[in-house]
């Protein structure tokens, strides 16, 4: 195998193991201090479990779970066998195909006496309506709660699409379809959810509230957002907004969007938010269970193991697809401009396109690469966005990886450049690929073994079909293809400098 194939080959265990890190079974365990198995008390008078050092009182209290997203399979499993018979009802709107994907995986298997009520939907990420009746399902459920009552909320990536609550006068297909029409856009999650809320009955807090009731309503929460916002994270339906955003009127407004709504959308948009709608119960507590710092951490110890010195450039990746490719290879060129001595440290801090507190310690990285001769590795996460130009197949890790693959392959300097852009969902647009890989080999291969130019790479670009591109090219030996990881920390990228 040559050393290009087997850099590759490692930087898909790389990501294989740091998706591994963040499933639940993991994440919500007595190793990070989430003692749920109801503990006596000295007198045995009374249960309590623990949480992050917290105690709940769950002495005489009917325990009940509701879920929706990408991981919240694995934490309800966690949370039943803890909990036992203490946990009396429960509903959980997951991926379709999420049971079948993981049904030799004990830690993703609920017993097969489970009072848990399972709805599998919202394909390709899109909702419909299993998901819908779920989260009349849910919401139902938190109605009903009384102070005998504690109610587990699990959330996590995805859990939008799963948990659709459209307002009273508009319809799931005329939500669906604006907010398709907004992501299409290069609209960020941020800005998506603050839509999802405005048009929901269930978002927002809202969730919470109609739990109100509740002794305690107890939300773990698995972030896909960059800064890990809970207010944000599956549109916040336990938390109501904790930091001044655009207003959903605003951010259609920005894209152009709002003048062409039908009325009745308009007047929903425009409508002030109802405060005693969305102010959660007293008792409501939010735990960020995990995030991509975990990935991160793990993609650091596995790198080690491959013999490369890695850093840790951002956890808090956004920005436009293009405007990303175009800020590595500035960033490649500065870096091999600084090798070869044509400039300075103090020029290449000032072009250093990260948190510039971290420069120092990049620095240092840096000079054990040379001390060492090992491969550079930079690790990076967070969530792009992508501008659709086409009719074609793709998401934002696939397009991202090609468009990169092809400035890689246009610059002789950058031959020993590898890059993988991958989604820990296992999951990259609406496609059953988790994402791929970019580097010089992709477009020679290309162009040997199709007999196409370098204008047919643009087209498949400019028709958003970089999923196709892959999928024809060497048998798709260029994809990332994981299939539903059970977790959502949003996308990791690694750019190793070999």
């Amino acid at each position: 195998m040559s050393a290009k194939l087997q850099h590759i080959q490692n930087l898909r265990h790389i990501f294989q193991r740091s998706a591994e890190s963040v499933r639940p079974a993991q994440l919500l365990s007595e190793t990070n201090q989430y003692i749920l198995r109801p503990q006596p008390s000295e007198d045995g008078r009374r249960l309590s479990i623990q949480i992050q050092g917290k105690t709940l009182d769950i002495t005489r209290k009917h325990c009940h779970v509701v879920g929706f997203g990408k991981a919240v399979l694995g934490m309800a499993v966690q949370l039943e066998k803890s909990l036992g018979n203490r946990l009396v009802s429960g509903v959980l709107s997951i991926p379709v195909g999420t049971r079948q994907r993981f049904r030799d995986v004990p830690e993703m298997q609920l017993p097969t006496n489970s009072i848990i009520e399972i709805f599998e939907g919202a394909p390709n990420n899109q909702p419909d309506e299993q998901a819908l009746q779920a989260a009349q399902r849910i919401k139902a459920l938190a109605a009903n709660m009384t102070e005998n009552d504690i109610l587990f909320v699990l959330i996590s990536g995805g859990g939008s699409a799963l948990l659709p609550l459209p307002r009273t006068s508009l319809k799931l297909s005329e939500k669906m379809q604006l907010v398709r029409r907004l992501a299409n856009c290069g609209a960020s999650i941020d800005e998506m959810n603050v839509l999802r809320i405005a048009l929901s009955d269930i978002k927002g807090g809202r969730l919470a509230a109609a739990a109100r009731n509740a002794f305690a309503v107890v939300s773990f929460v698995i972030s896909d957002v960059v800064g890990d916002p809970v207010d944000i994270i599956a549109s916040g339906p336990t938390c109501c907004a904790l930091a001044k955003r655009l207003s959903a009127k605003e951010v259609l407004e920005k894209y152009e969007l709002f003048a062409d709504l039908p009325e009745h959308i308009r007047v929903l948009v425009e409508q002030p938010e109802v405060k005693a709608e969305m102010e959660p119960a007293r008792n409501n507590y939010i735990y960020m269970v995990g995030d991509n710092r975990v990935a991160t951490a793990q993609a650091v110890q596995e790198a080690l193991q491959c013999g490369y010195n890695p850093f840790i450039a951002s956890t808090t990746v956004e920005g436009e697809v293009q405007e990303l490719v175009s800020q590595y290879k500035d960033f490649l060129q500065d870096l091999c401009s600084f090798r070869k001595g044509a400039l300075d440290e103090h020029e290449l801090k000032k072009r250093f396109p990260f948190d510039a507190r971290i420069f120092q310690h990049f620095l240092k990285t840096l000079l054990m690469c040379e001390r060492t001769k090992k491969p550079l590795l930079l690790i990076l996460a967070g969530e792009p966005t992508v501008k659709v130009t086409g009719t074609g197949l793709g998401g934002r890790n696939q397009e991202l990886a090609l468009r990169l693959a092809l400035a890689l392959y246009e610059n002789a300097d950058f031959e020993n450049v590898i890059f993988l852009s991958a989604g820990t969902d296992g999951i990259d647009g609406p496609t059953p690929a988790a994402g791929a890989i970019g580097c010089d080999l992709v477009i020679s291969d290309f162009l040997k073994n199709t007999s196409m130019s370098l204008n047919n790479v643009q087209a498949y670009l400019q028709n958003s079909d970089s999923y196709n591109f892959y999928k024809n090219l060497n048998g798709g030996e260029y994809h990332v293809l994981t299939g539903h990881t059970g977790t959502n920390v949003m996308d990791l990228q690694f750019l190793l400098i070999a």
